[in-house]
């Protein structure tokens, strides 16, 4: 097992990745939902809740209908070949043991719900390209779920908004400021305005609008 000192967290694109969840219960429903917009994610069971069988109907994941405590380990081992990883969420601690060592024997990634594995799955928070992990390594799960309340609280919709506003103005300072450092300096003057803030709860053309004025006034300034 991986020290916790070791961790780091990383940002992967998942893209044709094999995912396999065994557990279909409350868990493995809760991680096929993070997975399944953006990996090949099965789930194997001998049952699903309603959740997990709507998500397999509608094709976001692959149910596999199996007994795994009566599976053999070439069943098991057949099931998460290729797989980028493997997570046992089943309510049988044995079993999820199993299925880690298995796992292991092809040096495939593990989250394990009972304990720390090779690789620990956050609380994530999106508002579009921002997306925002919360940790404790396990320790403490309440401590993780007030950090996320508290953020998003914090974060709003808004800066969904912003980062796109952003991206958009560093293109056009790129093509009409030769600067970089005067180009940080604009984008760091549009995202500490509360003008421009304001403006998206009336409309992203509003808010765009003003973060335009700002730069016309700031190299109006500097030129002089």
């Amino acid at each position: 097992m991986a020290e916790t000192n070791n961790f780091l967290p990383l940002m992967l694109d998942l893209s044709g990745r094999k995912i396999v969840i065994f557990g279909g219960g409350s868990v493995g429903e809760r991680k096929a939902k993070l997975f399944s917009g953006c990996a090949d994610t099965i789930v194997a069971s001998l049952e699903f809740s309603q959740d997990l069988q709507e998500l397999g109907a509608s094709g976001q994941v692959r149910l596999v209908r199996l007994d795994l405590l009566t599976a053999s380990d070439s069943e098991l081992r057949e099931l998460i070949s290729g797989a980028f990883l493997v997570i046992p969420a089943t309510s049988n601690f044995e079993l999820n043991q199993k299925i880690t060592a298995i796992a292991r024997e092809s040096d495939i990634l593990i989250n394990q719900v009972d304990t720390l594995g090779s690789v620990v799955i956050p609380s994530v928070i999106k508002r579009g390209d921002l997306v925002i992990g919360i940790s404790t390594l396990g320790h403490s799960p309440a401590v993780s779920k007030y950090t996320r309340r508290q953020i998003e609280g914090l974060v709003t919709p808004e800066y969904s908004d912003m980062i796109r506003l952003q991206d958009e103005l560093r293109s056009y300072l790129k093509k009409h400021v030769a600067e970089q450092r005067q180009r940080k300096a604009i984008l760091w003057k549009v995202l500490e305005s509360e003008v421009v803030w304001d403006g998206f709860s009336e409309s992203y053309e509003k808010a765009a609008e003003r973060a335009y004025a700002i730069i016309s006034s700031y190299l109006e300034n500097s030129d002089r």
